[in-house]
């Protein structure tokens, strides 16, 4: 009887599958690794080398009206009696503009949330910061705005975060959830006197809207 013998099959190619998996796995390893490093790299850059802020700058028109609504806070006794003439839209665009005439346009940036005001700041921590001091550093403050049962003004410090990161309570006086702006109110005659002229305050995506006592 012949017999038939079964020839194994050739191992090449199952070892060339295998380095090529390899091959593979260790190129996309170090590709993340660059990504990380790349990415990094520009928190880095972005958190402790920021470039300035490019600043604001008003076409002649929106300066116009921005100016108009500037001079209605200064003496809103001066205007209309009715609802509509009454209140106030003030884009970030033009808060942001009006930080760039008192020269802090490239160190401060503001945005608007629904109910929130954030702001991005560079500035150079102080020898007693209790993270990086002497060291240029970008922030960012995230308040929340509201009037309150009482109908007086509300301004508490939500987070402060340094490139993304949440500061912890303790580092910064323990001064999240704190009421600023009732802190200061009873100090201060000139803010007294603005906040009892804002009937209604409201903030949305881009937008703060002031509704104004007669």
């Amino acid at each position: 009887m012949q017999t038939i013998t079964e020839s194994a099959a050739p191992a090449a190619p199952r070892a060339r599958s295998t380095k090529k998996v390899v091959l593979i796995t260790l190129a996309v390893i170090l590709g993340c690794a660059g990504i990380a490093a790349a990415t990094g790299g520009l928190w880095v850059k972005h958190t402790f080398y920021p470039s300035p802020i490019t600043p604001v700058s008003l076409t002649a028109a929106e300066k116009a009206e921005f100016d108009s609504k500037l001079q209605t806070l200064g003496n809103p006794a001066a205007i209309p009696a009715d609802e509509v003439n009454r209140t106030l839209l003030i884009s970030e665009r033009e808060v942001n503009a009006y930080l760039a005439q008192q020269q802090l346009g490239e160190n401060v940036e503001v945005k608007f949330g629904e109910g929130t005001v954030s702001a991005a700041v560079i500035f150079t921590a102080p020898e007693d910061f209790p993270v990086f001091p002497n060291q240029k550093i970008r922030l960012r403050f995230t308040f929340g705005t509201s009037l309150t049962p009482e109908h007086k003004l509300s301004l508490k410090l939500d987070d402060l975060s340094l490139g993304g990161i949440s500061l912890p309570n303790s580092w910064i006086g323990d001064i999240k959830g704190v009421d600023l702006v009732a802190e200061n109110v009873e100090s201060d005659p000139a803010l007294q006197k603005f906040l009892a002229g804002i009937k209604s305050l409201e903030i949305h995506n881009g937008t703060l809207r002031l509704a104004l006592n007669k």
